[in-house]
Parts: C-alpha cells; structure tokens; sequence
C-alpha cells in the first residue's frame, strides 16, 4: 500500500530528499496524507493530469491558524487556483481508490496553508510563487516518522 501526500515546495527540493515529518521546508499540502493500493506510477500520471492545466499557482500570506493536530499555519488568500488544482486532484485520484487520513481537510475543508517551523515562516501580504509539484511517500520503509520525495513535476 502507498501512503503519500501532493505538496508544492516554497523553494526547489531535491528528487529523493528525506525529512523528519514535522521537519519539512516550507511547502503547500495539495492533498494531505492518503493511501491507496494503486502504485506509484499510476499515482503520477493522475496528479500529472489534475495539475497539467496549471502553470504554476500563486497566493498571498493571509491570518495564521492552529490546526486541530496543533500545527501552525498560514492561510493563503488569492489562492483560487490551488483550491481548483486540489478538487482537480480529488477528482483524478478518486478512481485509483485514494483514501484521505482526514477528510475534514479534503473538499470543502481544504484550506490552502503553509506551515510555520521554527525556522521559517511566510509574512502575512508575503506572494508566494510555486512551480513544482512533489509526490511524497508518508512512510519510506514503513517508517510513519519521515517523509521522501518520491516524484516531481514542474507546472509548466
């Protein structure tokens, strides 16, 4: 079973880079944690497809946020086309059997955000420009603690 996540990386990230799964750089969750039986390959060519009419997304820091779980964030405001490119990709992994962890933050309750770290931040007005996309796996070896870049595709 592949357990992934759909990011979009403030700054450009290396194929295969490895993080702590609280550590990751400042990124854009498109899709949060899922699994599906369907294999990587697949999981691709579907986020391909749901983003392939996006040349890239951009949005502006908005009003900070705690989510349930205690992470801090930013919202994003002007941020339409990341919320067309998230239902895009509900619609085009769908039919690949793709389980959210948390479906209150799917849909409707998607929130464009980027996560505070200790270390960095965005600035409320701060525009945020994005021009890849990155497949996560949310368990390399079965580990549930790091996250690997397992697939990239620039927005063209």
């Amino acid at each position: 079973m592949l357990r992934f996540a759909v990011v979009s990386f403030l700054e450009p990230v290396a194929l295969d880079s490895e993080y702590a799964a609280g550590a990751l750089p400042l990124h854009v969750t498109l899709l949060s944690s899922a699994s599906t039986d369907a294999d990587l390959g697949q999981v691709a060519e579907a986020v391909e497809q749901a983003v392939a009419a996006f040349p890239g997304f951009a949005a502006r820091g908005g009003d900070d946020e705690e989510h349930d779980d205690g992470t801090e964030v930013t919202l994003l405001d002007e941020a339409g086309e990341i919320v067309d490119a998230h239902r895009a990709l509900i619609g085009e992994l769908r039919d690949l059997g793709v389980r959210v962890d948390d479906p209150g933050r799917v849909g409707r309750g998607f929130r464009p955000a980027v996560s505070i770290t200790a270390e960095e931040r965005i600035e409320r007005g701060e525009r945020v420009e994005l021009r890849a996309v990155a497949i996560l796996d949310c368990a390399p070896e079965g580990d549930g603690s790091r996250r690997r870049v397992i697939d990239q595709m620039p927005l063209l």
